[in-house]
């Protein structure tokens, strides 16, 4: 591991050094937490991004995000149609903002939480995403606010057994904390979802093999447990949407994890999407 002198650690963390870097961090770890939201830089994000939303560069976006070869021979291809049922649920795929007040059930929540990141080979060591090294250092916890079956509370589910540990039960004011932690916005009711999941990694059980290019294996892997639960979600005929503003350090102490070798990556909201007819 490289040897920092105290100047270099101050520069490459933008004056914001947290909890957990240090003369010997590594730069993975200096590049993460110089990139966690607080709540004094989450009102300049919110700001920046509204600024954005209203920029020429925005409409400019808006009417096609992609690279064009204009000047390039081309090769056209086939027409596809979606044929299956995998197919239909990568193309019916979205991000739902609008949820009815009608519970997850338990049996849903089971299904994706072992589809996504659970053990489902013969020998009990296969999983269903790809990982660098078959490392696996993602952790999954969820926050039940209306799953029928499951008390309202934040748990943690354990791969090895195929179940919930529970953190806490619910206090009363697990969907008002959340509230202030996580940017639930653009979710119209937060009360009317069924849950969010939270994708966490335990950065070392990468790092330790593969250094600071382990940082981006684990974000891969993030990735792809997203897409998973999305795919699984509209197969379902659920509704679910990764959230990217969060309080860092807050939804660490939230979801009592150090937020230094195991930091909290992307929240998932899921629940039973609204109908046009409950509009």
């Amino acid at each position: 591991m490289l040897r920092w002198n105290r100047c270099v650690v101050k520069k490459l963390a933008g004056g914001r050094l947290h909890r957990g870097v240090n003369l010997n961090s590594s730069l993975c770890e200096v590049f993460h937490e110089n990139t966690k939201l607080t709540p004094l830089s989450q009102r300049t994000a919110g700001t920046l991004a509204a600024s954005f939303l209203k920029s020429d560069v925005m409409h400019h976006l808006a009417a096609g995000p992609y690279k064009v070869y204009s000047l390039m021979d081309r090769q056209e291809l086939p027409p596809v149609e979606p044929r299956d049922t995998v197919e239909r649920a990568i193309v019916g795929r979205r991000s739902r903002r609008r949820y009815s007040r009608q519970a997850v059930g338990l049996g849903d929540l089971a299904r994706l939480l072992f589809l996504t990141y659970g053990r489902v080979g013969r020998g009990g060591g296969a999983r269903p995403i790809a990982s660098g090294g078959a490392l696996y250092p993602l952790e999954f916890y969820v926050t039940a606010v209306n799953v029928a079956g499951l008390e309202a509370g934040v748990y943690h589910y354990n791969v090895e057994e195929h179940c919930l540990d529970v953190i806490r039960r619910d206090d009363g004011g697990t969907t008002a904390r959340l509230s202030e932690i996580v940017w639930l916005e653009d979710i119209e009711t937060v009360e009317n979802i069924g849950a969010v999941i939270f994708i966490a990694a335990f950065l070392p059980r990468t790092t330790v093999k593969y250094g600071d290019r382990g940082y981006r294996l684990v974000l891969i892997e993030a990735g792809e447990a997203v897409h998973n639960l999305g795919l699984l979600a509209s197969q379902m005929e659920l509704g679910c949407c990764p959230l990217g503003g969060f309080i860092d350090n807050a939804l660490s102490g939230y979801l009592e994890i150090d937020g230094v070798d195991e930091v909290p990556l992307v929240p998932v909201v899921l629940g039973r999407p609204e109908t046009d007819r409950e509009r």
